[in-house]
């Protein structure tokens, strides 16, 4: 087998100006072979190694050599088009992959041609080859553009029309999963105390996850790490992943690659994470992680769209329910500030202030549909005639609206008592409110407080005898099951401990 850069007169007659020709196909870049059609002779240009971005003297002069360079799915179809082209003497062309080769990317060739037929008799399969791998990824990048642009136009119709939350979250983890052709994808929930996302929604994950599946927020894992950055993330191999290791959960499936994105939520708290993975090493670019927060952004507004719907169904309830509470607990403060023995005008003050509290803390709440409240919220608007003397900590936790409600007036009561006898009541000097939730070894979720104030105060006292220490008993420990601990020092301390009835 010989090269077109050889002497020999079949070459010769085939091309009359070997060198000129070789440097204008060079640069080019195009690829000539020639096959006899009844043998296996193969000939063709030096450059059609480098076309295939293969070494020199790859092919070998053989119908194999040049066989073994064509990806094991085109084979069939190339060599068919071929076949007919020889039994026709039509013009043929085909659009192949070669073989994979390790370090080198996916590559595709163009060849077309006929036969052709010599002065002797003897026909010739010609054509040419050229690399036109950027033209048919530039064509797969805009098929796939059109694709997701279309998934994202459906999803929205969906959603828009679909009252079942549930229903428009395991749609959107199909069409990530189609549209982006990946084996795994999820939608994870902020969980109401905020320390943990849920699986709520999922496709390709083991059985029995998806809904009870537990993923924490911290930056070592991918979900924490979106949340912490608040962008798309694109992973591109987890195993050499620098940013952060991953949760237990993509290890266990075997993880590779991957996009996370935030899903936004209401005010600055987030809905969760959604999040699409593979097995294999994939590069996914930029206009997949637009797509996947076009998804996203649909889940928020459906999630938008069924909590207000549960909210109009909750007020209606809540409003006839609410009214007769609320006289009640007036009724109630009024009995306890009105004593046959008090001041009648500091009696009024202090009736006046309790209604303000009361007012402030359904203020809190029934701005968002009574529905659960973050209860740093709750302490935002309770103790803002305290201003900068209160520093308040604690995670963005959800509260029940009942529960949120009887916190305002505690801590109306503890503010108060600061005021007139701690540090409140000082020209200097901070108080200290943190709070958190903890899990107990038997799975009670429990959400303490703790209210610190450097003076010592003696109005609320673990004797009962005020109407603050009575307030306490009667909702954190009567009405809720909680505790209310005084501490007994230098200074005035209570630990507050309420469980909680979170879903899983």
């Amino acid at each position: 087998m010989n090269n077109y850069d050889s002497n020999s007169p079949a070459e010769v007659s085939f091309l009359s100006d070997s060198s000129a020709l070789q440097e204008g196909l060079h640069f080019g870049g195009v690829g000539i072979w020639r096959w006899r059609i009844d043998s296996d002779q193969l000939q063709w240009t030096r450059n059609l190694e480098s076309v295939h971005h293969l070494p020199h003297n790859s092919f070998d002069g053989s119908l194999a050599s040049f066989q073994r360079d064509l990806h094991p799915a085109d084979a069939e179809r190339v060599w068919q088009q071929i076949k007919t082209s020889v039994e026709t003497g039509t013009p043929y062309r085909a659009v192949y992959r070669t073989s994979p080769r390790a370090g080198v990317g996916e590559l595709w060739i163009e060849t077309s041609g006929g036969v052709t037929t010599d002065c002797s008799g003897i026909r010739y399969l010609t054509g040419v080859c050229l690399d036109v791998t950027d033209r048919i990824q530039n064509e797969r990048k805009l098929e796939r553009r059109l694709a997701q642009q279309r998934a994202v136009a459906r999803f929205g119709s969906l959603a828009l029309s679909h009252d079942d939350l549930q229903g428009v979250l395991d749609e959107a983890v199909k069409i990530a999963a189609d549209v982006l052709d990946v084996p795994l994808s999820k939608v994870l929930q902020f969980a109401d105390v905020a320390d943990h996302l849920v699986l709520r929604a999922g496709l390709g994950w083991k059985g029995g996850l998806v809904g009870n599946c537990i993923v924490g927020i911290e930056r070592s894992s991918q979900a924490g790490y979106t949340l912490l950055e608040n962008k798309p993330i694109t992973v591109d191999d987890l195993k050499i992943e620098q940013r952060f290791d991953g949760p237990q959960l993509l290890h266990d499936h075997g993880v590779r690659s991957g996009i996370s994105v935030v899903i936004p939520g209401r005010k600055s708290r987030p809905f969760g994470v959604f999040g699409v993975h593979t097995r294999d090493v994939r590069l996914f670019d930029e206009a997949d992680a637009e797509f996947l927060q076009s998804l996203a952004h649909i889940v928020a507004g459906a999630a938008r769209h069924a909590e207000a719907a549960d909210h109009r169904m909750l007020l209606v309830r809540e409003m006839a329910h609410r009214a007769g509470n609320m006289l009640q607990l007036v009724n109630s403060i009024a009995g306890q500030t009105f004593v046959a023995t008090a001041d009648q005008n500091l009696a009024r003050q202090t009736f006046s202030d309790r209604l303000s509290a009361l007012a402030r803390s359904n203020y809190v709440i029934a701005r968002g549909g009574w529905t659960a409240t973050p209860f740093a919220e709750l302490v935002a608007e309770t103790l803002k005639p305290f201003g900068h003397r209160v520093a308040a900590k604690g995670r963005s936790i959800l509260l029940p609206p009942e529960l949120c409600f009887d916190m305002g007036l505690v801590l109306h009561e503890l503010a108060t008592n600061s005021a007139k006898y701690g540090t409140l009541g000082r020209e200097t000097g901070t108080v200290h409110i943190t709070w958190s939730h903890e899990t107990g070894a038997d799975g009670t979720s429990m959400f303490k407080v703790d209210w610190q104030d450097p003076l010592k105060s003696n109005s609320i006292s673990a004797k009962g005898t005020g109407f603050g220490s009575k307030l306490m008993s009667a909702l954190i420990e009567r009405k809720w099951n909680g505790t209310a601990t005084i501490a007994q020092g230098a200074t005035f301390q209570i630990t507050m401990e309420v469980p909680l009835r979170i879903p899983a």
